[in-house]
């Protein structure tokens, strides 16, 4: 039987990529099909496998080129990050939206680049996998810091036979499961109906060993000890996209404080009562701050202990900012953490004095101060804290060592976020599954207050426990047990994300001799 011509072939191949791109984005929420991210790679090979060889004589047998590689996996990219991260055209204009898609695109090329040259390989399971998960460790740090979102064990919380494998491994541990169970799966089917060389058997093997070695991992999460009675608070209602509210920082800091009082009286004052970002919008040092400040202290005072999410001004305060977390008592501040990882064009402007021309920038006149070192916050008598403010749940390293920073291992996680700019969209529900991963790595309960929701309390399991509805004014209300000790990712870190960077990094330079050969060995086209 003869192959399908060129056109129909690449037709197919470009379909399979955009198949790949549907299955990551349907695998996140707000649909939330989990089972769709084991399908992303398996896709990504077959589009790879149907473009074929630049050349019928190419003895690299199944692999397309590398231009007709990259091409695949911008497709698969553009089409996964496009849509799943729309969202953030409602805060930073379409701009923003086409350059981060953009350049998550860009990885999955990588990837597809890397990958094409081996796709007859039988190690192509573990090979893809490693590569996979060493381009979401160096999309988690580069460019500007990085942007990791849509990582495929994001996907996977709801799985609880995968819980242990990322109490070791953390996310990545998840991740290289999904790929590569995957891609052996496919495997195992090629071998089964196309490949007459593989044995049925051996594709089996292929396709179950990997499953089987998961779910002997058998580690459970820390011993816990004592526990928070915490009280979250989420008071922000304004869908300011439809009808602005005058005084809107004013209005949803009352809110906080109404709600706060509120269940103080109801229930009695808590350890602490948890406030999200930007629940407090303005410096005290201000007029228009001085009535936010005024509210929070009368919160502070009802409940003993407050932890909110604050905007400061910073030592320039015409061109800085300070964005974090205070904690208050009834006789003022006791601790502060400042955010260690500022969202770049969000928070702060890179080479301002190079971009300060770009209209859009004019949203963001002054640049967050960088937060130091790692750091915990006490919220109660001998307890502490670790803070992950907004969008730093996206950087493992950063939770853990916050975690890890004081002499003993804070024993909950905190996290404030504000995802209001992003309206109706799945962003709140994506954003909460990273904690409910955090969750997972730490073996912390970790308390998730957003101000416009939604706001939950996750076990160390990433179950989540208790939620609210997004824009709603609402609290939980909930004993949060402490953790002791450590799960082993907190000891050891995101060891596998580092080598499957190595191996990024050894697979893109071990390529470039390669394919100089195999450009010298191809024959020459007849002329015209």
């Amino acid at each position: 039987m003869s192959a399908p011509p060129a056109p129909a072939r690449t037709a197919a191949a470009v379909a399979a990529a955009g198949a790949a791109g549907l299955a990551l984005v349907v695998a996140h929420p707000p649909l939330g099909w989990w089972w769709a991210a084991w399908l992303v790679a398996p896709l990504l090979v077959v589009a790879l496998r149907t473009a074929g060889p630049d050349h019928p004589a190419d003895p690299a047998g199944v692999g397309p080129g590398a231009g007709r590689a990259v091409v695949l996996g911008l497709v698969a990219g553009a089409v996964g990050y496009g849509v799943m991260l729309h969202w953030i055209a409602f805060a930073g204009g379409a701009v923003a939206w086409v350059l981060l898609a953009g350049i998550q695109a860009g990885w999955v090329g990588l990837w597809a680049l890397l990958v094409a040259p081996r796709l007859g390989s039988r190690l192509l399971p573990l090979h893809g996998a490693v590569l996979w998960v060493g381009i979401e460790w160096l999309r988690t740090r580069w460019p500007l810091d990085g942007f990791a979102w849509g990582r495929l064990a994001y996907s996977q919380v709801e799985l609880a036979w995968l819980t242990p494998t990322g109490r070791v491994l953390g996310a990545s541990g998840l991740s290289l499961v999904v790929v590569i169970v995957g891609i052996a799966a496919l495997q195992g089917l090629l071998g089964l109906r196309l490949d007459r060389e593989t044995p049925p058997r051996t594709a089996l093997v292929q396709l179950v060993l990997p499953v089987l070695l998961v779910t002997l991992v058998t580690v459970g999460p820390p011993p816990t000890e004592g526990a928070l009675d915490v009280l979250a608070v989420q008071g922000n209602d304004v869908r300011h996209w439809e009808a602005p509210v005058p005084n809107a920082p004013l209005v949803i800091t009352r809110n906080h404080r109404d709600l706060t009082v509120a269940a103080v009286a109801r229930d009695g004052p808590p350890d602490v009562a948890v406030w999200p970002e930007s629940s407090i919008d303005r410096d005290p040092s201000r007029a228009a701050g001085a009535p936010l400040w005024e509210l929070a202290g009368e919160s502070a005072r009802a409940a003993g202990t407050l932890v909110a999410g604050v905007s400061l001004d910073g030592p320039d305060p015409a061109t800085q900012r300070i964005v974090g977390a205070v904690v208050l008592g009834p006789e003022g501040e006791r601790d502060r953490y400042v955010k260690r990882m500022p969202v770049p064009f969000g928070e702060f402007v890179p080479a301002r004095a190079l971009l300060d021309w770009i209209p859009a920038l004019d949203r963001v006149p002054r640049d967050a101060v960088r937060g130091g070192e790692a750091t915990t916050v006490e919220v109660a008598p001998g307890v502490t804290a670790a803070i992950a403010y907004c969008f730093e749940t996206l950087f493992p390293a950063v939770v853990r060592s916050n975690v890890m920073a004081g002499t003993e291992p804070a024993g909950v996680v905190l996290t404030l976020t504000n995802d209001a700019s992003f309206r109706d969209s799945g962003q709140p529900e994506q954003h909460l599954a990273q904690s409910r991963m955090r969750a997972v790595e730490t073996g912390r309960w970790v308390v998730h207050a957003a101000i416009s929701g939604v706001t939950a309390v996750v076990d160390p399991d990433g179950r989540v426990v208790a939620r609210t509805e997004p824009f709603t004014l609402a609290t939980i209300r909930r004993d949060v047990p402490l953790a002791v000790g450590t799960t082993p990712y907190l000891v050891l870190g995101d060891l596998l994300g580092g080598v499957g960077a190595a191996a990024v990094a050894g697979t893109a330079l071990g390529s470039l001799p390669r394919r100089r050969r195999r450009r010298g060995s191809r024959p020459r086209r007849p002329a015209a």
